[in-house]
């Protein structure tokens, strides 16, 4: 029976000529002389809009030895005869074949042709492209393809795509080729049709349905001026379309996108109302809100494009038709009008676009071959039905299709849309999102690189970086240099002027995560140590034992580090633990810290940490001039070494310049305070300091009294110097008192403000709820045993008012060479005013060598006695010589005057004149040259400066004339000039003169002088809202570069008051109320109008 059937069907294929196939399957030969000779026998076409197009065909042969695998990847032809004789092609590659049986060397094979673009499935690649179009990127893709591959875009596509922005950063990762175009291109709304040519297969990608240069009209359809609704019949001259059922389904009423965008610190959003309003008055129409992730939109603009496209999807899909129809040449992607509809009311023709054609074709056989073969293989329906199942999506009366196609030849059943209604593509990523991309789980790490892609600093240049703290990046799956991101740095604290900030350098490796697992999101949040160290435990594969490399380890010492390499040049971590004994680095892992390093050199900045048990450490540190302040246990360290000891306590020490500054004040002491966790002393306590000082004033009232007493001078620290019991830092009290007062300031700790007001109203006295805390920025030094000062050369001691050396017992000076004691005023000097010293000598001066020189160059000497003045010479004389007369006189009234040339000696008692010889001669006169004694004067220089007012700073500043202004000094540094209570004396005031300037007599001028030479910081020049300070470097009022910002702000060179701070605020109130000469109460109403 099989034999007979066989036979049968080979005489009814004998007759059947190419020439009267209504299909025909053509292949590219490659000499195997078999494949060539397959005959159509039926075929299932699958077209579709943005999917890849393709045929199973089921085909005859007449060897059964094809070898399937032969077959793949040739190219492939099937034409399809139409019903004016001529045919219409579809191109493709065989991407499956299967032999479905095969008797007596008669076989059945299923192919599967499908579109070059299939190819791009079979690839996955992760790559990175930056700054470039999706059209750009796509054809790169697309390339790499050639010579399969064959595309165009449509005008439509390529304006829309040129007019887009670039993108900056676009990443495939882990995607085969076919996924990332077709997600690229669903992202931007655009799609691809097949065009199939008399030669060859072209993808065409297009952007608007719509428009005719993107779906062009189907040949039938403009051939026929139509197609016809009509039923199937024989003998038609024209393919019909048999069925057209429109479908409707609900939209939401409005799409609305939001995303936030880092750089502009905004977020971005825009809402599309949708165009249907005919599904009736019971429909529900809710809002559709996405946020595809931050800084998806640049603008408004972008934001309501993406947002149309997605309402223009939902709109699509609302409005669809299903049909069924026998024209063979209908293709996804093109249009037609359908003629002779009763579909609406107006029966006017209406133009469609087919979304996807599901078509079956059966080959017009013999019946006697399609008896025999069905018998051998199976039926030809059953078998399109096995094929149909394993299709997506198919039609619910796709079992008619098939049985038309066996009836007649060929049937399809599709999908349409109005040409008018905009088609977009969807994500097929089986969760419904509409932006699907591949989820980058978990972290990465990636190597920053260079400006050019290089992964290996270039001298001194170490950071790539952009003004928003980003570096550049590759992935190690990436195979190009070139395509790098720019990445931003997670850092631990981020703010306004404020925060931390780590930038990784060139070849660091870094830990990339992704926000909300994007690809194209990456963001730094750590930076990897990598490598392998020159020491320690050797690696080991699968646990055998290797020996380990830690003789670097000894060499290190205090002043030399070692075992710090890396042999293979990557990078290392400073602290790295091991080593720990003795005898090695000593660093049981208890060093750990942030070090930083110099570009292009070895020197780094470094805050270290010692956490060995009971030899805690902290150290910051600069390589800058060997600067650093070591805290705790002080030890040598290099690097990982941890060397011997080197004490115990603080240590600030620097090679070059170093400063202390401290604008309220500065307490410098060796009493030590109670610091433990039970009871903590306050920080500015100076208890034993100010029992000193308390002994010092004391002493200064007892020596100054007793000083005055005895008829010098007394101490100026204890009287006043410029005025009686009056001082720089208080008018009320003298330099000595006034000191102790200031170092003895309280002030109250319930808050900061109320602390800072304690402090500049000078308050004293202490009690529950004070706080020590020194009443005027002063330098306090008080030291428990002794205070040692020394200078190799110089050493230099000056104070404004007065310098007060005072000591309990003895005080000593002693120099090397000459000791110059110089004053403008008086010099007193008092021994022995409690008892006498050593010998009973109260003032002792001995001149171990030379003279004594005691001169009164402007007046007279005094030396006097309570008892007896000897005056000796040892090996000389005695001269006594004066310009007129020398008198001496006793209290009894005896007295020897010599005047002139004369002598007179005069007593009221006898005289007595005792010699061995006795000789009155004749006139003589002796000669004696007196001394010529110098007059000179400290001549008070005039103060040569002037004060003025100036629009703005600068040389083209014009003067601001009849402004009222007044020069204050507060009573500390950090008072408010505007606030009368923290003024502590109004130097002048005044108005300002038509050429801008404050002017002062002599008298305010020298005040003024002193005031700022006695408390720097503390006097200032105010004029409406400006507030300049005066200072010794330049007594003016005209403000220096680093002063200019502020006086422009105070000059209404402010922001604008939208966006001004309370500060700004309050200058631009005070400027409008000086100007209009009014108070202004309430707010602006504009930045332009008070």
């Amino acid at each position: 029976m099989r034999t007979e059937l066989l036979s049968q069907a080979y005489a009814a294929l004998a007759q059947f000529a190419s020439e009267s196939r209504l299909y025909e399957l053509t292949l590219e030969s490659d000499g195997d002389g078999g494949a060539g000779g397959l005959l159509v026998e039926a075929f299932l076409a699958d077209d579709c809009l943005q999917e890849i197009a393709s045929r199973d065909v089921i085909a005859l042969s007449t060897s059964a030895t094809i070898d399937p695998a032969s077959l793949l990847g040739r190219r492939a032809c099937l034409q399809a005869s139409l019903a004016d004789g001529s045919r219409t092609a579809f191109h493709g590659y065989i991407s499956h074949a299967a032999m479905l049986g095969s008797e007596g060397g008669f076989a059945r094979y299923r192919l599967r042709m499908s579109s070059w673009l299939w190819l791009a499935t079979q690839t996955r690649n992760s790559r990175v492209w930056q700054d470039r179009g999706v059209a750009d990127i796509v054809d790169q893709v697309f390339a790499r393809f050639a010579p399969y591959a064959t595309w165009q875009w449509s005008d439509d596509a390529r304006a829309l795509l040129d007019a887009i922005p670039l993108r900056s950063y676009c990443c495939q990762y882990r995607e085969s080729d076919y996924d990332f175009v077709r997600r690229l291109l669903t992202e931007e709304g655009c799609a691809w049709r097949c065009a199939d040519g008399e030669e060859e297969q072209t993808l065409v990608l297009f952007a608007d349905s719509s428009q005719q240069s993107a779906t062009p009209e189907d040949a039938s359809s403009a051939a026929g001026q139509g197609l016809r609704y009509h039923a199937a019949r024989a003998g038609e001259q024209f393919d019909t379309i048999q069925s057209l059922q429109p479908m409707r389904q609900l939209v939401s009423g409005a799409v609305a996108v939001l995303s936030y965008d880092y750089q502009a610190k905004a977020a971005v959003s825009a809402t599309v109302p949708t165009r249907v309003n005919d599904l009736g008055k019971h429909a529900y129409q809710p809002e559709s809100y996405d946020y595809p992730g931050q800084y998806f939109y640049s603008d408004g603009a972008q934001a309501e494009r993406y947002a149309t496209l997605h309402m223009q999807l939902q709109e699509a899909r609302g409005q669809q038709c299903q049909g069924r129809s026998t024209v063979r040449t209908l293709r996804a992607g093109t249009r037609f009008t359908m003629t002779q509809g009763a579909l609406f009311a107006n029966d006017e023709d209406t133009c469609y676009v087919a979304l996807r054609v599901l078509g079956v074709g059966v080959n017009n056989l013999p019946i006697a071959a399609k008896r025999g073969l069905a018998e051998l293989f199976g039926p030809i329906p059953e078998l399109l039905d096995t094929l149909a199942t394993q299709t997506r999506d198919l039609p619910q009366d796709f079992a008619t299709t098939v049985e038309k196609a066996s009836a007649s030849g060929y049937a399809n059943s599709f999908a349409a849309l109005a040409a008018d209604v905009p088609w977009r593509p969807a994500h097929h990523d089986g969760e419904g999102r509409q932006h699907a991309k591949p989820t980058a789980l978990g972290a990465q790490s990636a190597i920053v690189v260079g400006a050019d892609g290089q992964h290996l600093p270039q001298g001194g240049n170490e950071i790539h970086c952009d003004r928003l703290g980003r570096v550049r990046i590759r992935f190690h799956w990436q195979d190009s240099a070139d395509a790098t991101c720019w990445v931003r740095v997670a850092q631990r604290s981020a703010g306004g002027s404020m925060g931390s900030q780590f930038l990784p350098r060139i070849g660091q490796e870094v830990l990339v995560q992704f926000i909300e697992n994007d690809i194209d999101r990456p963001v730094i949040v750590a930076a990897l140590y990598n490598g392998q160290g020159e020491s320690g435990n050797a690696p080991t594969p699968g646990g055998s034992s290797a020996q380990e490399g830690s003789d670097y380890f000894g060499q290190a010492h205090d002043h030399a580090t070692s075992a710090q390499g890396n042999l293979v040049g990557g990078n290392g971590p400073v602290w790295h633990g091991s080593g720990g004994g003795s005898g090695a680095h000593r660093n049981a892992s208890a060093l750990w810290g942030v070090r930083s390093k110099e570009f292009g050199g070895s020197g780094y900045n470094q805050l270290l940490f010692d956490d060995t048990d009971h030899q805690g450490r902290l150290q910051l540190r600069t390589t800058q001039a060997a600067t650093e302040l070591n805290l705790g246990h002080l030890v040598h360290n290099t690097d990982n070494y941890r060397g011997s000891l080197r004490g115990q306590g603080a240590e600030l020490r620097t090679d070059a310049y170093g400063a202390v500054r401290a604008g309220a004040g500065l307490l410098v002491t060796s009493y030590k305070l109670t610091h433990s966790p039970a009871q903590r002393e306050p920080a500015g306590d100076n208890t034993a300091g100010i029992a000193l000082l308390k002994q010092a004033v004391k002493l200064g009232e007892t020596f100054s009294d007793i000083a005055v007493k005895h008829g010098t001078v007394g101490l100026a620290s204890h009287m006043g110097a410029h005025k009686t019991h009056a001082s720089a830092l208080d008018d009320n009290e003298a330099p000595l008192k006034s000191l102790l007062s200031a170092v003895s300031g309280m002030v109250d700790d319930a808050s900061l403000d109320a602390a800072q007001a304690d402090a500049g109203a000078r308050k004293a006295g202490a009690g529950a709820g004070k706080l020590p805390h020194s009443a005027d920025p002063i330098i306090a030094v008080s030291a428990k045993d002794g205070l040692s000062i020394s200078a190799a050369r110089d050493l230099q001691m000056a104070a404004g008012e007065t310098a007060t050396v005072m000591s309990g017992a003895d005080t000593q000076l002693a120099t090397g060479g000459q000791m110059r004691i110089h004053t403008q005023q008086t010099i007193g000097m008092l021994g022995g005013a409690v008892k006498p010293g050593e010998q009973d000598i109260g003032v002792q001066v001995i001149a171990a060598r030379d003279p004594i020189d005691l001169q009164a160059q402007a007046g007279a000497m005094l030396v006097q006695a309570l008892d007896v003045i000897n005056v000796k010479s040892a090996n000389a004389h005695i001269d006594w010589a004066a310009a007129k007369k020398i008198s001496l006189s006793t209290v009894g009234g005896a007295n020897i005057t010599i005047d002139g040339g004369n002598i007179t000696v005069q007593c009221p008692g006898k005289i007595e004149i005792k010699a061995g010889k006795k000789s009155f001669i004749g006139p003589a006169q002796h000669a004696y040259t007196l001394p010529v004694m110098p007059r000179s004067e400290m001549k008070e220089e005039p103060f040569n400066f002037k004060l003025e007012l100036l629009d703005v700073p600068g040389k083209h500043g014009r003067p601001l004339a009849g402004r009222p202004w007044r020069i204050i000094t507060l009573k500390n540094a950090s008072g408010d000039p505007y606030e009368e209570k923290h003024i502590r004396r109004e130097i002048a005031s005044g108005v300002s003169t038509p050429s801008g300037e404050c002017a002062l007599n002599e008298a305010q001028k020298k005040d003024l002088w002193r005031e700022v030479n006695l408390a720097q910081g503390t006097t200032f020049l105010v004029c409406g809202p400006n507030v300049t300070p005066l200072g010794m470097s330049n007594l003016t009022a005209s403000a220096v570069d680093k002063d200019e910002r502020k006086v422009l702000d105070a000059h209404n060179y402010a922001v604008a008051p939208g966006h001004a701070d309370d500060a700004h605020k309050m200058l631009l109130k005070h400027w409008a109320e000086l100007d209009y000469e009014t108070r202004l109460t309430g707010s602006p109403k504009g930045e332009t109008t008070v």
